[in-house]
C-alpha cells in the first residue's frame, strides 16, 4: 500500500465521517515519530556530526602541523582518506545511506586536496579556480549519489565559485546584478525540486526544502535592499518581478502543502523590505523610531498568524 502523509489524512477528515480521536489515532500510526524513528534519526545525526568532526580534524591536523610535515606526507595522507572513503562505500556491505555519507565526506576531502596542493606549489591560482574545480571534481559523485547532503554543499560551492569568479576575473556584475543572478539560479533549483518531489514522489527532505528556500528568500532580500537604497529601480526590474513570481509560487505550494516556513520567511522578508522602503524615503532619526514599532508590530502579528494557522491545519480545517 501506498504510503499515507499527513495531507491524504487531513482530506479524509474533511470528507468523512470519522471522528477526532480515529484522525488522532491514524496520525499517531503514520505521521507521528516513533522511538525506532527517534533511534533512526539519533544515529544518522551522531553519524553525520561524527563525520564533519573527522573531517574537521584533518583540516586543523594540516593547519597546526603544516610546517614539520612533508609535501608528500601531506599530499599521501589526504589521498590515503580519501581513496579509503571510496573503497569502503564501494566495497563494505552496510547501508546505503552510511555509504552515501561516505562518498559525502569524500567530497569534502576533494576540498582540502586542493587547498593543500594549491599551499604546497604556490600555483598562484585565484580562489574561485580552487571553488571551481572543487565543484567540477564532485559533480559525479552527487549525480550518481542523490544524497541531500552533498546537493546541499554542491549548491554552496557553485554559489561561491559565481562570487569568486565575478570579484577576481570578469567583474561584470554589481551586487544588484549578482545578487539578482544567485537567485534565478537557486530559485529555479528549488523549483525543480518542488516540482520532482510533486510528480515523481521524490521525497525531499524537509530540511534540504526549508534550508534551500530560506537561501533564496534572503538572496532575494538582501538583493531588492541594495535596489532600494542605491535608488535603481530599473537594474532591479528583473529581480523584483522574479521575487514576486517567486513569493506567489511560495505561497500556493506552501498552502497546498501545509507550509507555514514558507510563509513566514516571506513575510519576514517583506517585512524587511518594508523597513528598508521607509528608511530610505525618511532618512533621519524619526525613521529608526517608526522602524522599530513596525517591526515590533510585523512580527507579533506574523508570528500570531502562523500560530493560527497552524492551529487551523492541525485542526483539519
Amino acid at each position: 500500500m501506498e504510503k499515507i502523509d499527513r495531507e491524504d489524512i487531513m482530506i479524509t477528515s474533511k470528507h468523512s465521517n470519522r471522528s477526532k480521536k480515529q484522525i488522532e489515532s491514524l496520525l499517531e500510526k503514520y505521521i507521528y515519530a516513533k522511538p525506532k524513528d527517534w533511534k533512526k534519526f539519533l544515529d544518522l545525526f551522531l553519524l553525520t556530526l561524527g563525520l564533519g568532526f573527522v573531517v574537521s580534524g584533518i583540516v586543523f591536523f594540516f593547519a597546526f602541523n603544516w610546517a614539520e610535515l612533508n609535501k608528500f606526507i601531506k599530499i599521501g595522507i589526504i589521498l590515503l582518506l580519501l581513496a579509503a572513503s571510496i573503497i569502503c562505500a564501494i566495497q563494505l556491505r552496510i547501508k546505503e545511506i552510511y555509504k552515501k555519507m561516505l562518498i559525502t565526506a569524500a567530497a569534502m576531502l576533494v576540498g582540502v586536496l586542493f587547498a593543500v596542493f594549491g599551499q604546497i606549489y604556490q600555483t598562484g591560482a585565484n580562489a574561485y579556480d580552487f571553488f571551481l574545480a572543487w565543484t567540477l571534481f564532485i559533480t559525479l559523485w552527487v549525480i550518481i549519489t542523490h544524497f541531500y547532503p552533498i546537493w546541499l554543499l554542491f549548491i554552496v560551492l557553485t554559489n561561491v565559485t559565481i562570487v569568486l569568479f565575478n570579484e577576481q576575473v570578469s567583474n561584470n556584475f554589481d551586487t544588484i546584478s549578482l545578487t539578482t543572478l544567485l537567485f534565478f539560479i537557486d530559485g529555479l533549483a528549488l523549483i525543480a525540486l518542488l516540482t520532482l518531489n510533486k510528480y515523481d514522489k521524490a521525497d525531499i527532505p524537509l530540511w534540504f526544502r526549508n534550508t534551500l528556500a530560506l537561501a533564496v528568500t534572503t538572496i532575494a532580500t538582501v538583493g531588492i535592499c541594495f535596489v532600494i537604497f542605491d535608488s535603481k529601480l530599473q537594474q532591479g526590474t528583473l529581480l523584483i518581478c522574479g521575487t514576486i513570481a517567486f513569493y506567489l509560487y511560495s505561497i500556493r505550494y506552501a498552502l497546498s502543502n501545509k507550509s507555514t516556513f514558507f510563509i513566514g520567511s516571506i513575510a519576514f522578508s517583506l517585512l524587511i523590505m518594508i523597513n528598508c522602503i521607509i528608511l530610505e524615503i525618511y532618512n533621519d532619526d524619526i525613521a529608526f523610531l517608526i522602524i522599530s514599532i513596525l517591526f515590533i508590530m510585523g512580527v507579533t502579528a506574523v508570528i500570531k498568524f502562523l500560530l493560527n494557522l497552524q492551529l487551523k491545519w492541525t485542526n483539519g480545517k
